[in-house]
């Protein structure tokens, strides 16, 4: 009898799909066997059939409670089925998994590498191009930090504190942009705006507009979801904020304007944000620090609006005599957070 402690990759299933020399693109083999769904899903997110020269070495995406990652080779591309957000981690193994393969010509090596990060964390005996992978190495927050709250801000000015409300009061964020690269980098950039939940759970990077993952996308009440498609755009049911990355412009949908108002709270925050991506001497990570501490004293404030650690109703916020837009914004970010008697 053998006992095996599942490792902390997370890892569901590895698949091997290739492009043949008729430019088909062929399900080759997976492990453990996958349901038609998820092959037809694995299948459309392959790259392998876009050009020469615009296929993305490496990709991920998310639906339901899985994540998915993918890297190309010359020869094909390997997809992994895990169940965390961790892209380094997965580039790491999905390079192992891949020359592997192109080495020995069988799915075999594969298995064996996968079965070792599987049961133990770990693969001691990667191909002569790979160092060894240990997942107990890959920090999620270093993950969660990749790329730069500073470049975003810079990016989007003050429409920045557009898309940090809508991320505080939970609302749906569509972003859009014709390279999928760069729906990926901002899609896993964003949460940055709200540290203090630190919930990359929230991010689908490479939605496509069919049934299959709008259904999916349907079941959340909240997102982070990314398209290459220009005609989400037209489809303000799927979001309440949408980001143009291309034109670096973020629109309100008709719909949402009322949870849109600004207030002096929304301008003493942005205002303080854009100082801090001016002081070139603070670091992108304390940058992520100053703006997550300036939501975290907004929230004592909210919570203490209640009596003796209560409820917060609009009763209480309306005797406050407080600006239509703030008792709005206050009501919904109590809401969002949990403080508010239903």
């Amino acid at each position: 009898i053998r006992s095996y402690t599942m490792a902390s990759t997370g890892l569901l299933a590895v698949t091997l799909i290739e492009k043949d020399t008729n430019n088909d693109i062929l399900w080759v083999w997976s492990y453990p066997t996958m349901d038609d769904a998820t092959r037809e899903l694995l299948l459309r997110k392959c790259t392998l059939s876009q050009e020469e020269g615009k296929q993305l070495e490496f990709s991920f995406g998310h639906i339901g409670q899985k994540w998915y990652y993918q890297q190309n080779f010359q020869t094909g591309g390997t997809d992994k089925l895990p169940k965390d957000f961790s892209p380094e981690q997965y580039f790491h193994l999905a390079k192992i998994f891949g020359l592997s393969y192109l080495k020995s010509g069988s799915p075999v090596s594969i298995v064996a590498h996968y079965l070792s990060a599987y049961t133990k964390g770990n693969v001691s005996n990667p191909p002569e191009a790979c160092e060894s992978f240990v997942a107990q190495n890959y920090d999620v927050r270093k993950a969660y930090t990749t790329y730069s709250l500073r470049d975003v801000v810079r990016q989007f000015g003050v429409e920045t504190v557009l898309v940090y409300n809508a991320l505080l009061l939970k609302k749906r964020v569509a972003v859009y942009a014709p390279a999928l690269e760069s729906v990926l980098q901002l899609c896993q950039t964003l949460p940055l705006l709200v540290w203090h939940r630190q919930n990359w759970n929230i991010v689908y990077p490479n939605v496509d507009l069919n049934d299959l993952e709008l259904d999916d996308l349907a079941t959340h009440s909240t997102y982070i979801a990314g398209f290459t498609d220009t005609a989400v755009e037209g489809r303000s049911d799927l979001y309440d904020l949408f980001i143009n990355v291309a034109a670096a412009s973020v629109t309100v949908a008709q719909h949402a304007k009322d949870s849109f108002g600004m207030t002096k709270l929304h301008k003493d925050i942005i205002f303080h944000l854009m100082q801090c991506v001016q002081n070139e001497s603070l670091s992108d990570n304390a940058i992520v620090k100053e703006l997550s501490s300036k939501t975290k004293e907004l929230l004592v404030n909210v919570s203490s609006l209640a009596p003796n650690g209560g409820k917060i109703t609009l009763d209480l916020l309306r005797a406050r005599k407080l600006s239509p837009a703030t008792e709005t914004f206050l009501f919904s970010l109590a809401a969002a957070e949990g403080l508010v008697e239903m």
